[in-house]
């Protein structure tokens, strides 16, 4: 439990502002499921990196201790927006 609140934390600062921004992508273009599973496949690692590899590097250290490494994480934010991707296609 302890674990999933530690990856709350990180996520937080990503999925919010990525579903936000891709939700407004969608709708600046003619409305289509695919386009928010698009926009979120492209936002979401693009923000991974602004935020924790150019903004906040040091914080890496901090989901280290609780045993989450920086390539678990960028391998959780790709998943993640691919396996939305592939929601977003079938729905």
């Amino acid at each position: 439990m302890k674990q999933l609140t530690i990856l709350w934390i990180f996520y937080k600062k990503l999925i919010i502002p990525s579903v936000l921004f891709s939700l407004l992508f969608s709708l600046l273009s003619p409305f289509k499921v695919e386009t928010f599973g698009l926009s979120f496949l492209l936002l979401l690692p693009m923000l991974h990196y602004f935020i924790y590899e150019v903004r906040l590097k040091n914080e890496y250290l901090f989901y280290y201790h609780f045993g989450f490494s920086k390539l678990f994480l960028w391998g959780f934010t790709l998943s993640f927006s691919l396996i939305v991707k592939t929601i977003m296609a079938f729905v």
